[in-house]
Formats: structure tokens, sequence, C-alpha cells
């Protein structure tokens, strides 16, 4: 079932200097659609228990597009239709396909 995106701020650091996020939108061509993604990074992270990682990265995957950029909301905020990745198999290769060589783990599906 599809779902109603809103666009986030691109490259754009998050957060107090120095301990700060950005998040970047970037398509994927898989089976002949168009997949969305964000890689975001955080920069500058403590733990609650005091531990400390200068950077981390991660992927969130949001979907297969439906509607690319067809409008905005009452915030000004683009908009785009997009189409759940619900499918295992589907899943696990864009994974491998997204984050090679590495622990696929680290890309989540938005539903």
């Amino acid at each position: 079932m599809a779902y109603v995106y809103t666009h986030v701020p691109q490259n754009e650091a998050i957060g107090a200097e120095g301990r700060h996020y950005t998040i970047t939108e970037k398509m994927l061509e898989y089976l002949g659609r168009k997949v969305l993604y964000q890689y975001t990074e955080a920069f500058g992270v403590t733990t609650c228990c005091g531990g400390y990682a200068g950077h981390i990265g991660g992927i969130n995957v949001a979907g297969y597009v439906l509607r690319w950029k067809y409008g905005t909301n009452d915030k000004g905020e683009t908009l785009s239709e997009i189409e759940p990745v619900t499918n295992v198999e589907e899943q696990q290769a864009l994974g491998k396909l997204l984050w090679s060589g590495c622990d696929s783990s680290r890309v989540n599906f938005l539903q």
C-alpha cells in the first residue's frame, strides 16, 4: 500500500556543530523501477553509557517511486508517492546492492 513521503532537507547539517547528522536522498534503478533511499550520517555521537563515535552511517529505503515530487504539504515540504518494499527477497537483494561488502542489516526498510 502506497504512502506519502515527505522529502527532507538535503546535505544540511541538522543539530549542533560538531554533533550533527545529515540526510542525503538517492535513487537506485532496480528491476526497472526507481527506488528512493536515504543515506544518513551522524557525527560526534555520544551514547548513554559514555561511549563515543566520530561517525555513524546507515541507509533507510523509502521504497519504489510511484509519483515523484508531485506537490507540497502545508509546511511547503515536497511530497512523493512511494510504495514500500515488502518482499523479503527484494529487501535482501537491495540490501546487498546498497551496502555491498558490508553487513546489509544496516539497511532499513521504511513502511
